[in-house]
């Protein structure tokens, strides 16, 4: 993302440090349940733009498994220790570091069969603008027919049971997108308009945070609508439908 979207406060070498045991990257993988490979490979794909390539977790895992990714980061914190994961994993990244406001700016029309958005990534954007803007650039670099991906966290439950949550009673299984044991995050601050999560190392104590916006029940389909997709399927933690009490949102969006 641009710094511009980056929310306040925002200090990525913290953040680094902690992502890959926040994560879990084989968790992860076991808690999705091969939901990614099997949407790419039934829409045949072979050419995927991940959009938020954070550490590298997907984008190495997709690599592995076969497909042509090119992956962007614009914080180059981030970057920096996705290409040191890449090369421990004997795994070369292609990389861009685009503002996703901007993507026309470097990439085609219509050169991709997959564009992926996950790891609640498009939570940093603030203003049905710049996200409906985001996703229209999203759209443009898409083959016809092609797929976009996007997860979000079920905020919806965040900001029902805010007093509650407050307090310390955080409802979450730790089994989907964010498995680690040894990294923890819960919320300190919600309102309407953003939560703030703070996230500690539960070995040494250290703590950081980040600021998010909260989606409600609803918004990120209208989004996406607005954004002209053809068709939107929503899964809940993996499974197709709508489930209240996911922890996590994933939308497959044909164009």
């Amino acid at each position: 993302m641009n710094k511009n979207l980056i929310p306040e406060n925002y200090n990525s070498q913290n953040l680094v440090n902690m992502w890959r045991d926040y994560i879990d990257w084989d968790k992860r993988r076991i808690g999705e349940e091969n939901f990614l490979v099997n949407q790419l490979r039934k829409y045949n794909v072979k050419k995927v733009f991940d959009a938020a390539l954070g550490d590298g977790c997907d984008s190495i895992y997709l690599i592995k498994q076969g497909f042509d990714v090119i992956s962007n980061e614009i914080d180059k914190i981030f970057l920096n220790k996705a290409l040191e994961h890449a090369k421990s994993e004997n795994i070369e990244l292609k990389t861009t570091s685009l503002d996703w406001r901007e993507l026309d700016k470097e990439l085609l029309e219509k050169s991709f069969d997959a564009v992926l958005c996950l790891g609640n990534s498009l939570t940093y954007l603030f203003t049905e603008k710049n996200q409906i803007d985001v996703l229209n650039q999203f759209r443009r670099i898409l083959r016809n027919k092609s797929i976009f991906i996007i997860d979000e966290r079920n905020y919806q439950y965040i900001l029902d049971n805010r007093k509650e949550i407050l307090k310390g009673n955080f409802r979450y299984s730790g089994r989907y997108i964010y498995c680690g044991k040894k990294v923890h995050n819960y919320p300190v601050e919600i309102s309407d308009q953003k939560v703030k999560f703070e996230i500690v190392d539960k070995r040494t104590g250290k703590k950081d945070h980040f600021i998010v916006y909260p989606f409600k029940r609803g918004e990120m389909k209208n989004l996406l609508s607005k954004a002209s997709f053809k068709s939107v399927e929503q899964f809940s933690d993996f499974k197709s439908g709508e489930d209240i009490n996911a922890d996590f949102y994933q939308y497959v969006c044909v164009k």
